[in-house]
């Protein structure tokens, strides 16, 4: 019997602005989903925070990448509606269960 394969993604971490209304985060979250969706990704977690997000990311077809890692930042040094951000190194996402 074989172990089964690595579930590699990375943990996102945003600190909304506190100012932000509603409806902002609701197109922040529309975004943050687009930019997933452009990259092949998807994220297990659910926001219910208005201020804090922590958000695993994991591939659909195979396992997230650095490059992957590096789009994400990219996409969130351009977001002026977050205090900050955080995108952590890629791990395991099995492990955290």
């Amino acid at each position: 019997m074989s172990a089964p394969c690595p579930e590699y993604g990375f943990i996102v971490t945003m600190e909304l602005a506190s100012s932000l209304t509603e409806r902002e985060r609701d197109r922040l979250r529309d975004a943050w989903e687009d930019l997933l969706a452009s990259r092949g990704l998807v994220s297990e977690g659910h926001v219910d925070d208005e201020e804090w997000w922590e958000l695993p990311v994991l591939s659909e077809a195979s396992q997230a990448t650095d490059a992957d890692r590096e789009a994400v930042r990219a996409w969130l040094d351009r977001r002026g509606d977050l205090r900050s951000w955080d995108v952590g190194e890629l791990i395991d996402l099995r492990d955290m269960d």
